[in-house]
């Protein structure tokens, strides 16, 4: 019966210091991770003849929507200019417009207005549009200027690092950096159900409206 327990015991002492290991080994993994997320490439603004092509290539070969990566940086802490925050998974039952873009992004600069339209016509029946700017938070008072020359009726927050790396991840183009502005549609459920790049004349506004109405209309 003692030797019984001194094995039981032996075998709780092996089970913590692997756990430990594991424990630190996770940490060391995420913290290298953030590392990479920092020194990656800030988004750049997708050029007029770029935006005109159609499709736009990839030269990393990867796919466009990394949908594991989006489902788990639903719940990351997203700041918003006067410093409280939400999360992606605020908005769960709702369709969801995520737009990243900047006020040195010519394109997105031009997309602004008709999403605070689209905004404005769908909020009621079930539609959030969510602005992920990647100015700097010194640049705040460019920021703050722009949504009220424009009238932008909708959530602005800092795209951040994480949650730029989730969406953005593999678009990057031949300068190394992903472009902007990129749209990404969220069913009621959190699904990526479409995801646009530039200012397409094909892929505009009118289409994000029709794929609008559709996610609002499904069940």
């Amino acid at each position: 019966m003692n030797e019984m327990l001194f094995l039981s015991g032996d075998s709780r002492r092996l089970t913590r210091k692997l756990a430990d290991r594991v424990a630190r080994l996770v940490l060391l993994l995420v913290a290298s991770w953030s590392v990479g997320c920092d020194m990656a490439p800030a988004p750049v603004p997708l050029s007029a003849a770029v935006a005109r092509q159609e499709p736009v290539v990839r030269v990393t070969g990867r796919p466009l929507v990394n949908e594991k990566a989006i489902a788990a940086s639903l719940d990351i802490p997203i700041a918003r200019l006067d410093g409280s925050r939400f999360s992606l998974r605020d908005f769960q039952g709702r369709v969801v417009v995520v737009d990243f873009w900047a006020t040195y992004c010519p394109p997105c600069v031009k997309q602004a207005p008709q999403l605070a339209e689209l905004s404005r016509r769908y909020r009621d029946q079930g539609l959030e549009v969510i602005g992920l700017t990647s100015d700097e938070k010194s640049d705040q008072a460019k920021v703050e200027d722009f949504m009220q020359r424009v009238g932008i009726n909708y959530n602005i927050g800092y795209a951040g690092n994480w949650v730029s790396r989730s969406f953005l991840y593999g678009t990057e183009d031949e300068t190394g950096a992903p472009p902007i502005p990129q749209l990404f549609i969220l069913s009621r459920k959190g699904k990526v159900v479409e995801h646009l790049i530039g200012d397409s004349p094909r892929h505009g506004i009118d289409y994000l409206e029709e794929v609008v109405r559709r996610e609002l209309a499904a069940d």
